[in-house]
């Protein structure tokens, strides 16, 4: 719940109209243009994978295929579905298995520099919304 004396502005319509945009401007250039993004931006389970994946990159923990599919709620995609985006992206070499030195039969996810940096340069542009403009 927010604090009514915290310091933070409400949006206006005109700033929400900027974002927006902003928003599709770089979904028809940017994004639209970056094979490695656009191959998890094709469904919302595809967008989730993408996510987990990189939340765990920066967050420097390990995640497995499994993990990232129990995590996704199935109203956005079977697990079936996320674990064969998942082996799509490893032959597409966006990601890597690493194995775990302590159990050999596990297999954690890694993304691949490409996928690191269409990624940053993504958020990177999401970020700097308010600069842009």
């Amino acid at each position: 719940m927010l604090n009514e004396n915290s310091m933070i502005k409400p949006l206006t319509q005109k700033k929400i109209a900027t974002y927006t945009s902003r928003l599709l401007k770089g979904y028809n250039s940017i994004m639209a243009h970056d094979d490695n993004i656009m191959s998890f931006r094709f469904s919302a389970y595809g967008t989730l994978v993408l996510f987990n994946i990189m939340e765990s990159y920066y967050n420097d923990k390990q995640i497995t295929s499994e993990e990232i599919a129990n995590s996704i709620d199935y109203k956005f995609g079977s697990r079936n579905s996320i674990i064969n985006l998942i082996k799509t992206a490893e032959k597409n070499k966006l990601i890597t298995r690493i194995t775990s030195k302590k159990d050999h039969r596990q297999k954690y996810i890694a993304p691949t520099k490409a996928l690191i940096d269409s990624h940053e340069k993504m958020i990177g542009f999401i970020l700097n919304l308010e600069n842009k403009n």
